[in-house]
C-alpha cells in the first residue's frame, strides 16, 4: 500500500472507531432509503447538532453521502465503498503470511 492508501485508510478506520458515528452507520445499514438528521437522533447518545457533525465526518470520509432537496438533506450508507474498504484490509489480514 502506498502512503496515501495507508492514510485514506486509516482516515476511515478513525471515522468509524468512534462510538455515535458507528452507531449512525450502524442505522443506516438498517435503512433502506435515504433518512434525515433527525430520524438519525436516537440512535446516538448525542442532540441533534453533534448528530449532524457526526453526519458530515462520515459524509467527508465518503461513507455517507448527502442528498439536499431545498433545506432537508439526507443521508444514506456508500455501501458497496465501505464494504469494499473494509474487505480490501480484512484480505491483506488475511492473505499475509505469518511469520515463524
Amino acid at each position: 500500500m502506498t502512503p496515501a492508501d495507508l492514510q485514506q485508510l486509516a482516515d476511515l478506520l478513525k471515522a468509524l472507531g468512534e462510538t455515535n458515528r458507528l452507531s449512525l452507520v450502524c442505522r443506516l445499514c438498517e435503512c433502506e432509503k435515504p433518512q434525515n438528521a433527525m430520524c438519525l437522533c436516537d440512535c446516538c447518545s448525542v442532540d441533534a447538532s453533534g448528530v449532524s457533525r457526526h453526519l458530515k465526518i462520515l459524509t467527508q470520509e465518503g461513507i455517507v453521502s448527502v442528498e439536499r432537496k431545498g433545506r432537508t438533506r439526507s443521508y444514506s450508507l456508500n455501501r458497496a465503498f465501505v464494504a469494499r474498504r473494509l474487505r480490501d484490509l480484512a484480505d491483506r489480514i488475511e492473505l499475509t503470511p505469518e511469520l515463524s
